[in-house]
């Protein structure tokens, strides 16, 4: 359970990091690429960290991986 609840969040993570790349690169409001492609790394993996931590201590999380 706990590789399958890996693998399902990489997965979000890399849908998160695609949708983020199409609104930068695929909507008329970039103007300035260079500067999204630096910003993009820790507007997406900063809030998925605090996300993960606070699953990792989680009991009901853990109980749900031990399952």
């Amino acid at each position: 359970m706990k590789v399958l609840a890996r693998i399902i969040l990489h997965q979000l993570i890399f849908a998160v990091w695609l949708l983020a790349m199409w609104v930068l690169y695929c909507t008329p409001a970039c103007t300035h690429p260079i500067e999204h492609l630096i910003a993009v790394p820790f507007a997406v993996l900063i809030p998925t960290a605090v996300i993960m931590c606070r699953l990792a201590t989680s009991p009901r999380f853990m109980r749900w991986l031990d399952e």
